[in-house]
């Protein structure tokens, strides 16, 4: 296996002592997080990155959800409902709520359970490409697979945008920005690094993904990997939320610092 001066191999001990895992003292400073995710039916995700970014400290966590979940979960000031269409998804009309929470929120979590109605994913790619492109987002299950539609619209936006996706979804991404390049689930490690490296140097993304037994991501032409099996996470608890919230409480956290290093450092994060 090639080595690249741009990628680097963490082992159990994180490899950025910059990261800061202590929650600020000032619960202003612990950061706003909106999630927005879910459908009739699937509600898991969301309660389980709402759960997660609580008790590791988040400042304050809202949840937009579909009005078609409004009878199945318990009312909370924290649960806001928006206009949901006829399969029970987010319908066209609830943009206006969702881009309203967007104003209030330091980072936006798109978790999925989204559901595969075409009005909503249109709906979830909108909203990422006219949301202020300042504001960060973290993307993870068929939430990539909505802001794809959209990708030339804001994979160059100002803003942190960090996409946990699986090799797939990648692939779909590239042939939306019609990058020449295409990656497999059979491809040697090396060339894959390589192809994020070269990827995440044209566009401004954080990706993160899941290859060959190694958790990888890659931010500005740089490339972290650790093996699966040093992070006590599975394939099955991979894309459950509660990595996906300690990713974005670690960044929110440590607003200097590449959002690579407090994905890198979330992997080993108790």
């Amino acid at each position: 296996m090639a080595d690249f001066d741009y990628w680097q191999k963490q082992g159990k001990r994180a490899l950025f002592g910059e990261v800061d895992c202590l929650r600020p003292d000032q619960k202003r400073l612990a950061g706003k997080f909106l999630v927005i995710g879910g459908n009739t039916g699937a509600v898991f995700t969301v309660s389980t990155v709402m759960r997660e970014a609580t008790r590791l400290g988040a400042g304050e966590c809202r949840a937009v959800l579909p009005e078609s979940l409004r009878t199945v979960v318990p009312a909370t000031p924290e649960l806001l409902f928006a206009p949901a269409e006829a399969s029970g998804g987010f319908g066209k009309s609830a943009l206006p709520l969702l881009l309203e929470q967007v104003d209030w929120t330091d980072m936006v979590l798109l978790v999925g359970d989204f559901g595969k109605n075409d009005e909503t994913m249109a709906v979830i790619g909108q909203l990422l490409a006219e949301m202020d492109e300042r504001k960060p987002v973290y993307v993870m299950r068929d939430g990539v697979d909505a802001v794809v539609l959209r990708a030339q619209d804001w994979a160059m936006r100002a803003g942190d945008t960090v996409l946990l996706a699986t090799v797939p979804q990648l692939q779909k991404l590239l042939r939306a920005l019609y990058y020449p390049k295409i990656i497999t689930m059979t491809m040697p490690m090396n060339q894959l690094v390589e192809v994020l490296h070269k990827v995440t140097l044209s566009y401004g993304l954080t990706i993160m993904t899941i290859h060959d037994g190694q958790l990888v991501v890659a931010q500005d032409g740089e490339v972290i990997s650790m093996a699966m099996q040093d992070t006590g996470y599975t394939m099955l608890t991979l894309f459950g939320g509660g990595l996906f919230a300690k990713m974005a409480v670690l960044g929110q956290w440590n607003e200097g610092v590449k959002k690579m290093r407090s994905v890198a450092t979330a992997w080993g994060w108790q």
